[in-house]
C-alpha cells in the first residue's frame, strides 16, 4: 500500500470526526482539538523515528519525492544546501483528492498542517507560507 493510499483511508476516517466536533463544537474548538491531537501524534512519531536515524537535508529531500511516489504531484527544488532545503510544489494529489471528496476545507488541518508537528519531532524549523490547499499557486517549503 502506498502513503497516499494509507493517507486516504486516514482521511476518509477523520473527516466524519472532524464534521461531528464542528457540529458539536463549532468549527474553531473542532479544529483546535483536532490539531493538538493530531500534533501530539505526529511529534512522537517523528521523534521515534528522529531517534534512529541522521535527519539530513538529502534524507529529507528523500522523504519529499516519497510523499509524491505514484500520484500527480510536482514540485521543484529551488535551494539546497547541508542545513536547507527549500521546495515549491506547484501541482498536489491532496488537493485533488480533497476536493474530489467535497473535503478541501479541511485540507489544511487533515493534510498539510500536520507538516509542522512533524518537523518538529523530526527537529528540523519548516517555514510555509503558502499552500495549494488554500489556493495559493504553490506550496512553499522551506
Amino acid at each position: 500500500m502506498t502513503g497516499f493510499e494509507r493517507f486516504k483511508i486516514a482521511v476518509r476516517a477523520q473527516i466524519p470526526i472532524v464534521r461531528a466536533l464542528e457540529k458539536e463544537l463549532g468549527v474553531e474548538k473542532a479544529h483546535a482539538l483536532v490539531r493538538a491531537s493530531l500534533d501530539v501524534e505526529n511529534r512522537a512519531v517523528a521523534g521515534r523515528r528522529a531517534a534512529r536515524i541522521d535527519v539530513t537535508v538529502p534524507l529529507l529531500r528523500q522523504d519529499f519525492a516519497a510523499a509524491g511516489e505514484g500520484i500527480d504531484y510536482d514540485y521543484e527544488i529551488t535551494e539546497e544546501s547541508d542545513k536547507l532545503l527549500r521546495i515549491d510544489v506547484t501541482n498536489c494529489a491532496y488537493v485533488g483528492y480533497m476536493e474530489k471528496i467535497g473535503a478541501r476545507d479541511l485540507g489544511p488541518l487533515l493534510v498539510c498542517d500536520n507538516d509542522f508537528s512533524l518537523a518538529e519531532g523530526l527537529g528540523v524549523k519548516l517555514t510555509r507560507e503558502k499552500t495549494c490547499m488554500k489556493h495559493d499557486a504553490v506550496c512553499n517549503f522551506c
